[in-house]
């Protein structure tokens, strides 16, 4: 199971990139907890979101992938927002990967046994598997500083721009 937190779905979405979560993964589904639908549903682009999102498994489908699940949320810590608590919850509780890029959320996270990636992580990894060209991770970074304002680290664009067809 990979469950998803707010930030990187909506990173993704804002690019038009959300399948390659599951071309990646080679995934039916992405799960995100409650209150990351709830963080959704207050953006600018939920009324195109939404066609992607199933709230319980009788509605899924090729179409809706992206599964909401209740989790019950089992972190306590007062520097974390909704969604994340409850995405560590539902990754501790299914011991699925966590996408996030929060950094203290991720470090809640690996503090209780929940394996994290980041954005960069991720497609570092896309990178390795060969599942994205060179070409297509310098469009998708451009995307992403351009339609997300999303910053990388000097270090992980020299790894993610050096790569081979």
């Amino acid at each position: 199971m990979i469950i998803v937190d707010t930030g990187f779905l909506s990173s993704l979405f804002k690019i038009n990139r959300l399948e390659l979560l599951k071309k990646h993964f080679e995934a039916e589904h992405v799960v995100i907890p409650n209150a990351v639908f709830e963080e959704l549903s207050k953006t600018d682009f939920f009324a195109e979101l939404i066609h992607f999102i199933a709230v319980n498994e009788d509605y899924m489908d090729e179409r809706h992938w992206i599964l909401v699940k209740k989790a019950e949320i089992e972190i306590d810590e007062e520097k974390l927002g909704g969604g994340e608590k409850e995405a560590i919850s539902l990754a501790k509780k299914h011991n699925a990967l966590l996408l996030i890029d929060d950094r203290t959320a991720r470090s809640v996270a690996k503090s209780v046994g929940v394996m994290t990636a980041t954005l960069p992580e991720f497609l570092l990894d896309c990178k390795d598997a060969h599942s994205l060209s060179k070409d297509n991770i310098s469009i998708i970074i451009g995307l992403l500083e351009e339609k997300d304002f999303y910053k990388f680290k000097n270090d992980v664009l020299m790894r993610l721009k050096d790569c081979e067809d």
